[in-house]
């Protein structure tokens, strides 16, 4: 039932004798304006304006019913404002004002929840005729508005391959940070790889609340298509394998866990790879133009005759190395000091693995070269490296440990059958937790370090090197940088 509000008459008499309008606040430039008649007017509110019933693309909502006042001059013409909560919008004829600025509105006096809110109105009224204005305001009526948005529930939980399927599990249940869902629409949760495809839906509070029994026939979130296997999307949410299609993690992509993240406003989703970083899996060059030359792969021959790969510093999996390689002479890659079982070399024009009878890895021209060893690809390649290279004659590990001297506690090249660019420290201690860089011909206008540890890609004038107390074997490659703490 409207409740209609007759408009009381507020008169504001606003007049100019020319076009050019003058201060409205001036008293001595303005004449006094011609006394209009208006009659009686009404406004009548209307029934809740839901947005989420509401088209996607509406433009203007109607807010309230206007009767005009009436006017014995018919050269006066209306002009509408309506304030809500104090804040004015500009209203049309009809009682209508812009959709999106409602909406917004209501959004940012209550928040997004979709949830019957009640703001108080009053309806200005311009009279004019162009020389002559008359204001009248209405008295207060509620405008109810239900904004737009999703429902959100109070909590998610995860079921699929990580949890062997079970209903109702909350092992993995899915965090927002706390407080309002609609402030914090975002939830997410971190499940275990199992080795395989992980298939798996989301689920809500309320269909947790059906229980065991009920539960395959709440609503789900997942794919809207079966069958897709899409790591970033939107998501739909409803019956299950009917509207709501399980997500798919292939076992192809590699990873320890996954994060899954869900904006239930936006109704996005993304499904983030995590690789525990672990420890380390070293291997190394051995050959006749790596370190002393010797082919020594002895289990003490690190730095000596063994020369290491050197890890990624956020993927263990990637090692890398770049040194100068003379045309012809060979190489190979094994895995453990001391054995020759595990190795790479050259078979029919190509890399091959473990094959006993390969043969030396050798370059065609002299130069730099990068080696890369995807160990979760499986894979070697070998690159020329068109980096700028230098050669220095000294490199040292200055810190707070010992004063920041970048001449002291110099380390040891690794080559010397070929230019070097490899360093090594043996059984470097540290009592207590340190910082410290790589710095090259004892001065500072070459010196290396990154914000990471105990594996690292230092870069020229980077950040101390954080060091935990402990004892180590530390390598260093002066071309990309990167160096690694060997605990001991």
């Amino acid at each position: 039932m409207k409740k209609f509000l007759y408009i009381a008459a507020m008169t504001m008499l606003l007049a100019s004798c020319t076009e050019d309008f003058k201060d409205w606040a001036d008293p001595q430039s303005n004449p006094q304006a011609e006394v209009v008649t208006f009659g009686t007017g009404s406004i009548a509110s209307v029934d809740v304006i839901d947005f989420t019933q509401l088209p996607a693309d509406i433009e203007v909502v109607k807010v309230c019913d206007i009767t005009a006042p009436a006017s014995n001059d018919t050269t006066y013409k209306p002009e509408y404002t309506i304030y809500l909560n104090g804040q004015p919008f500009v209203l049309g004829m009809d009682g209508t004002m812009d959709a999106d600025e409602l909406q917004l509105f209501v959004v940012q006096q209550f928040g997004q929840a979709p949830e019957v809110r009640e703001l108080t109105a009053r309806v200005k009224s311009v009279m004019t005729n162009g020389t002559t204005a008359t204001t009248i305001m209405s008295g207060e009526f509620p405008v109810k508005v239900i904004p737009n948005a999703p429902k959100i529930s109070s909590a998610y939980y995860y079921v699929g391959t990580s949890n062997g399927w079970t209903p109702c599990d909350e092992t993995y249940k899915l965090d927002n940070g706390g407080g309002d869902v609609y402030a914090n629409p975002v939830f997410t949760v971190v499940v275990p790889a199992t080795g395989e495809d992980n298939w798996f839906k989301i689920y809500s509070q309320e269909t947790m609340d059906l229980g065991v029994d009920g539960f395959w026939g709440g609503d789900f979130i997942g794919y809207s298509v079966n069958g897709e296997n899409e790591l970033t999307g939107n998501f739909v949410e409803g019956a299950n394998d009917q509207v709501a299609f399980a997500f798919m993690i292939p076992a192809s992509i590699r990873a320890d866990k996954y994060r899954l993240t869900f904006d239930m406003m936006n109704r996005t989703f993304e499904i983030e790879p995590i690789k525990e970083l672990g420890t380390p899996d070293l291997w190394y060059l051995v050959g006749s133009c790596i370190g002393d030359g010797s082919w020594g792969n002895a289990a003490d021959a690190l730095g000596t005759a063994l020369v290491p790969m050197y890890p990624a510093s956020d993927n263990y999996a990637i090692l890398s190395y770049v040194g100068y390689f003379p045309a012809g002479q060979g190489f190979k890659l094994i895995h453990t000091p001391g054995n020759w079982d595990e190795q790479w070399g050259m078979g029919d024009g190509a890399l091959v693995k473990n094959d006993g009878g390969s043969s030396d890895i050798k370059m065609e021209e002299d130069g730099y070269y990068e080696i890369v060893y995807d160990m979760e690809m499986d894979a070697v390649t070998i690159t020329k490296y068109t980096g700028a290279v230098s050669v220095f004659n000294i490199m040292g590990m200055p810190g707070d440990y010992q004063d920041w001297n970048p001449g002291g506690t110099l380390m040891t090249r690794m080559s010397s059958v070929v230019e070097n660019h490899d360093w090594i420290i043996k059984g470097a201690t540290y009592a207590t937790d340190t910082e410290l860089k790589f710095a090259a011909d004892a001065g500072w206008n070459n010196n290396w370090g990154s914000s990471t540890f105990p594996v690292g890609a230092g870069v020229v004038n980077g950040p101390n090197i954080p060091v935990a107390a402990g004892t180590y074997n530390v390598i260093f490659n002066d071309i990309l940088g990167r160096y690694y703490f060997i605990a001991q």
